[in-house]
């Protein structure tokens, strides 16, 4: 019973198209997110540099 219904699920068109599609999309929507968050801090340290610029400790 259990091996037809994994056979089954494993056969299922739509469950692949799903699987396979998260096997696609996972890793770029992580990479994504590693240089987006990578962007902010260099964003971030470029306007701390030139707010130090415009406002210089003495």
């Amino acid at each position: 019973m259990l091996n037809n219904l994994a056979e089954m699920t494993w056969r299922n068109p739509i469950f692949m198209i799903v699987l396979f599609g998260a096997i696609w999309f996972t890793p770029g929507i992580i990479l994504r997110r590693i240089a987006k968050t990578k962007f902010e801090k260099e964003a971030a340290k470029k306007q701390a540099e030139k707010i130090q610029r415009l406002y210089p400790k003495n």
